[in-house]
This record gives C-alpha cells, structure tokens and sequence, in this order.
C-alpha cells in the first residue's frame, strides 16, 4: 500500500464566508469523521488536489498530519464547482490501524485483448461490477483487485468466488456477484430487442 501524507491544519472557524477566504487564499475545507466526532480541517489546495489525483480510482489510506498528531483516514467524498470545476470540499472517515475496516476496492481487468471468448468465438465482454467490498487491516488494504479474462470463453462469467483474496484480505461481497461475462453477440441483440420492446409497451 503507498503511503499517503497530507498536511492538515484544524479549522477553528467555520461557515461560508469563512470558507470562501480560505478557498481564495488557495486552502480548501474539510472534515475527517471519527469515533469521536467531525473535526473541520483545511488543507493547502494544490497538496490536496496532489493527493486526491493518486487515490481516485483506488482504494488507499491518506495519513493526516496535525498539530496533534497523526490521523488515517480515507477519502469518503469530495465536491466541485459545477461551472468552474474548482474543488470546493473533501470529507475524510478516520480508520485505526489496529482494527479492520470495510472498503469498497475498484477492480482492473487485464487480458481484454486477448480474451479467447473474444477472439475465437465472437463474444463480447460485458463488465457488470467495477468494485468489490473487503474487509481487512487499513494495511493489508489492495490499491486494486486485478481480473485476467485472457482465458475466459463464450458465455462465461468471472464471479467474486473465483477471484482470489490477497494475504489478510476477506472479500464481502457476495460469491456469486458476476465481475464480468463473455456474451454472445446474438444473445445481447436480442437482449437489447426485448427491453426495447418492454420500453415500447409501457
């Protein structure tokens, strides 16, 4: 897992107009959510958006450095501008390295260009799930789940039971959640006909 360090200073005033000076001195808001509840927070803008560009589209732990000491955390949600695309807020939950946590992994699928139900037999590969829920120590905590669907022929599926967890890691969700199937391309032709005859009868 790579480390993630983010400077942090707390917010001892709030509120919009507060916010709105911080945001043009070049500093966004925030809050971590913990055990012992929200703590308002503000961090230099550019450091943010550093750090929020190599966690999206993975599963990671941010360090928070205060005053008082260190925080782990992950990013739980963040919001723009809707015109200007600036970043407005971020909200952090706070995790403990001694105790495991749930997290939502995304899932990167490798082999799509080889994938045999593809290339031999006309398939088409249809990616059902992007994520899988685990369960494990903020340190044993995977970036990312990697499926191969280079052997994966027609009108078969890859589901959470095939996947293997890593080393201290226990998948959550359920067994049969089907990652991504190998579909005829007339069976999704005539996938695509019977919803678009049920749009037509409603």
């Amino acid at each position: 897992m790579e480390a993630l360090k983010l400077v942090a200073r707390r917010r001892e005033k709030t509120g919009r107009n507060r916010s709105g000076r911080e945001r043009r001195l070049g500093f966004v808001p925030g809050v971590v959510y913990g055990e012992s509840g929200p703590l308002p927070l503000v961090f230099d803008g550019r450091e943010l958006r550093s750090v929020l560009r190599r966690v999206m589209g993975r599963a990671a732990i941010v360090t928070l450095e205060l005053e008082s000491g260190q925080r782990h955390a992950v990013v739980a949600d963040h919001q723009r501008h809707p015109i200007r695309d600036t970043l407005l807020h971020v909200d952090f939950h706070e995790v403990s390295l001694e105790k495991k946590m749930h997290a939502h992994v995304p899932i990167r699928t490798v082999g799509v260009d080889e994938c045999e139900g593809v290339k031999q037999e006309n398939g088409i590969l249809e990616f059902v799930t992007h994520v899988v829920e685990v369960r494990c120590l903020p340190a044993d905590l995977p970036s990312e789940c990697t499926v191969d669907v280079t052997t994966l022929r027609l009108r078969q599926k890859i589901t959470v039971a095939d996947l293997v967890p890593p080393s201290g890691v226990e998948f959550i969700s359920h067994a049969d959640l089907v990652i991504v199937a190998c579909a005829a391309a007339q069976d999704k032709q005539e996938e695509t006909e019977t919803a678009a005859s049920g749009e037509a009868k409603v």
